[in-house]
């Protein structure tokens, strides 16, 4: 039987399964993305629920061989966990759920597990969620072998022109807009696309056209990788009144 002793991890999403039990997806540094049986993890009289705690960092233990081994042990890690509130609480939830749809079990992504951990300390400021996720999902596509074309025109090879506007084409990148042309692509700047490719978030930070530019993109790539999956921790900023990361 499979042993893996004293992983770092996270736990991404978790359900009930019978009475007393739970199944976890967990994040974990060394193994990728994981599904645990959580036995006798629900219900008062648990020993274990109180550390069953989604974007706490963990350390676990499990066995078992096949899809769903069981959760040996859990234990919180000596680290303090990001105090998430409002909306940086439903941007982790919205983080989350990426990984759960975008990361294939047992693939090994440890950067992107580095990348997932810092994220959660940075939405804990809360007063820059907005581009702390805009760089959360640049960055996990380019993990992911997803990376956005932003350093040149696509058609030409040319250099982006920081006054010029680009319609974003799927798989391809920018190309030079037209004027009065209408699509359904997302349309960005030039000085945006070059604020990110040369990771000068300061200017991003400071120019609201430009998160909402990196906003419109960004969900464009990513419902495209999604495919028909539909994220629920949107539904969950409108009920909550606020827009969607």
């Amino acid at each position: 039987m499979n042993v893996v002793n004293t992983q770092i991890a996270y736990i991404l999403h978790k359900r009930a399964y019978s009475e007393s039990s739970s199944i976890l997806e967990v994040f974990t540094r060394d193994y990728g993305r994981v599904s645990l049986m959580a036995r006798g993890s629900r219900g008062t009289r648990s020993k274990i629920a109180g550390n069953l705690l989604l974007f706490t960092p963990l350390v676990l233990s499990w066995q078992g061989r096949g899809n769903l081994p069981y959760l040996k042990n859990v234990e919180r890690a000596e680290l303090k966990a990001p105090v998430l509130k409002n909306k940086a609480l439903l941007s982790a939830m919205y983080v989350n759920e990426l990984l759960v749809y975008l990361l294939h079990k047992d693939d090994v992504h440890e950067a992107v597990f580095e990348h997932y951990h810092h994220c959660l300390y940075l939405l804990e400021k809360d007063n820059s969620v907005e581009l702390t996720l805009r760089i959360f999902e640049s960055r996990l596509l380019e993990l992911l072998g997803f990376g956005l074309n932003i350093h040149s025109e696509a058609d030409t090879g040319d250099e982006i022109i920081a006054d010029a506007m680009y319609d974003y084409h799927l798989e391809y990148g920018p190309v030079r807009s037209r004027e009065n042309s209408i699509n359904s692509m997302p349309r960005i700047s030039g000085a945006c696309l070059l604020a990110l490719a040369n990771e000068q978030y300061q200017i991003l930070a400071r120019s609201p056209q430009y998160l909402a530019e990196l906003k419109q993109l960004m969900r464009f790539v990513i419902s495209h990788h999604l495919g028909n999956k539909k994220l629920k921790s949107r539904e969950l900023f409108s009920l909550a009144g606020q827009q969607p990361g």
